[in-house]
């Protein structure tokens, strides 16, 4: 009889895929600074990325569905591309970290002053540093980041994960 392949080992094989390629595009749209290349820039990096979790999510559940006689329910699929989202997303926030933290240490610098840039171009007032609250200092961290980044990753599990779910899942057909 041949051996079925388990949600933990799909979700393992495609997790760390997604988790390495995002990483990768994530530290090649640092260091290329996407996010201060203006709002066109800023959406063609949104679709690369949604596409490379679709296209990701899409390729772990048709594989389990595969090596499972073709069926995959809506709940597996989903719970497969959860567990996908958290091995990835894990991989992406420490990596990400760890790259900011102790490679390119000014590029939250950079991004900051994008943004005075551009209230200088729209004509909002000047902010003095001092003033902001302590509180949302925490926002401009490192460590802020790469909780952001695994965050975003599990939100577009929710919204992409459902999406990808629904298309693949295959029930067994019941004869009477």
């Amino acid at each position: 009889m041949e051996e079925k392949t388990t949600v933990g080992d799909v979700a393992k094989k495609w997790g760390l895929i997604y988790g390495l390629i995002g990483l990768i595009y994530i530290i090649v749209s640092t260091v290329f600074d996407f996010a201060t290349q203006g709002v066109a820039m800023q959406v063609i990096s949104f679709l690369v990325t949604l596409i490379l979790a679709f296209t990701v999510y899409f390729l772990a559940c048709k594989e389990y569905k595969d090596d499972n006689e073709g069926l995959i329910s809506f709940g597996r699929a989903f719970g497969l591309i959860a567990l996908i989202g958290v091995i990835g997303g894990a991989i992406r926030a420490v990596g990400l970290y760890l790259y900011l933290k102790f490679i390119d240490t000014d590029y939250l610098v950079r991004i900051q002053e994008a943004q005075e840039e551009m209230r200088e171009r729209m004509g909002a007032p000047e902010i003095d540093p001092d003033q902001i609250p302590e509180f949302m200092k925490f926002f401009q961290t490192t460590e802020f980041m790469g909780i952001a980044t695994f965050i975003n990753v599990m939100l577009g599990v929710l919204v992409i994960g459902l999406i990808v779910a629904a298309i693949v899942q295959k029930k067994e057909e019941y004869t009477y």
